[in-house]
């Protein structure tokens, strides 16, 4: 029975790696500064030192190809620190480990989380069409 109730009392998620909403947890966590549509207009976005990126043309800076591993990196933060600086973005994967625990089950938590977040800002991205007018 104390082993049910452990997820509970830790604060950690009973979800079980791959059923993550990556909506929701971009509701959640992300869209006060880059906003519900990943526009980069979160509600906190005048507020911070860097503004927040338009999420939705990323795949478009790199040549159409959604880049998902620098992406992961990003939003985990662990590794790729260097990328936001010391007034960037929050280390998504620091705070999800906070939250879920160290064990493997954890981490297996924390990577299916950051893979939701990913998946969702993969599905915000739009298409930029180039138009040359030619006289």
């Amino acid at each position: 029975a104390l082993l049910a109730l452990t997820p509970a009392l830790s604060g950690a998620t009973a979800v079980a790696p791959g059923e993550h909403d990556g909506a929701a947890l971009y509701a959640a966590n992300c869209s006060g500064c880059h906003g519900a549509e990943g526009r980069g207009d979160g509600v906190q976005a005048m507020s911070l030192a860097v503004m927040p990126q338009d999420l939705r043309f990323i795949a478009s800076r790199a040549d159409g190809t959604f880049p998902r591993w620098f992406i992961e990196q990003i939003v985990d933060g662990r590794q790729l620190r260097l990328a936001h600086g010391p007034d960037g973005m929050p280390m998504w994967g620091t705070i999800f480990t906070r939250r879920e625990g160290l064990n493997p089950a954890a981490q297996d938590r924390v990577e299916a989380m950051i893979d939701a977040l990913v998946d969702h800002i993969e599905a915000l991205q739009v298409e930029v069409e180039l138009q040359v007018e030619v006289e």
